[in-house]
């Protein structure tokens, strides 16, 4: 069995042909029509790279719910002290509170260790990382809560970070400040956190940069309705599906083999996608 509670019904006939994203033919070193590069951390946290620009989304975390996957003592040590290759992060993102996204302590640390990253995520993260290290300057901390249904851009340097305020999946701890993130422009990256796979609450992307590559939990694929809600409510060009328990891998691994959707399944932390 699955474990996420969107996936209680069959899994229906799906796969993945396992991509790797090919770089352009002349990739600029502007964070627009640029390389594109992920590494995945943990779980739904991932280090991207888009030209110069560098952000942990959903990392890093501690000891997050079992039976997601977490980074190995020596990898959070790395990420925890801004050692290589998260030395040059430009900012941490995060979707919401829950521990398999996002952990106070850990955020903290990397932002101690790394005087060049901000944080960017909703005023409910923010408070909870300066109630950890109240020593750290308002400089490095960017709190945005749209309107629900609605967006607003961030701009770390030159990158350009729109904050979609997308609602949670139904959970007994519903996190009411979740957001998604819409990262780049030409390649846009979408980050969904745990957010409802509905219509609905997709449609804020009209009239937004399209997406190029989406960060998706795995059971957006599980089912035929889910899959359609992808095709026609984000449309991206290339799917990296995670949120992966690790015992459930090799079924997961089967099921999509089978079938003919088009994405990238991360199971081992250290994965990169170019």
């Amino acid at each position: 069995m699955f474990h996420h509670p969107s996936a209680t019904s069959a899994l229906a006939p799906i796969g993945v042909a396992l991509l790797m994203l090919a770089r352009a033919d002349a990739p600029s070193r502007e964070p627009t029509a640029s390389s594109l590069e992920v590494r995945y951390v943990a779980n739904a946290g991932v280090f991207v790279r888009i030209g110069d620009a560098r952000v942990l989304i959903d990392a890093p975390i501690r000891e997050g719910i079992p039976p997601y996957a977490t980074s190995s003592p020596e990898e959070r040590v790395r990420l925890e002290r801004a050692a290589a290759p998260y030395d040059t992060v430009d900012a941490i993102l995060v979707t919401h509170w829950h521990e398999d996204h996002f952990s106070p302590e850990a955020v903290a640390a990397h932002l101690s260790h790394n005087t060049r990253a901000v944080l960017v995520s909703s005023p409910e993260i923010v408070e909870r990382v300066r109630a950890v290290a109240p020593g750290l300057p308002a400089g490095r901390f960017r709190g945005v809560l749209p309107e629900p249904g609605g967006s607003q851009l961030v701009r770390v340097g030159t990158l350009p970070i729109r904050v979609l305020r997308v609602r949670h999946s139904p959970a007994r701890r519903l996190p009411e400040q979740h957001v998604g993130f819409l990262v780049g422009e030409d390649p846009a990256v979408l980050h969904t956190g745990d957010a409802d796979p509905t219509a609905g609450n997709f449609a804020l992307l009209r009239g937004l940069p399209r997406v190029r590559l989406a960060l998706l939990p795995f059971w957006y694929l599980l089912n035929d309705a889910s899959r359609r809600f992808v095709r026609e409510s984000i449309a991206p060009d290339r799917i990296v599906a995670m949120h992966l328990p690790p015992q459930d891998a090799d079924d997961v691994t089967r099921a999509f083999a089978g079938g003919n959707v088009d994405a990238t399944l991360l199971v081992a932390p250290g994965t990169v996608v170019r």
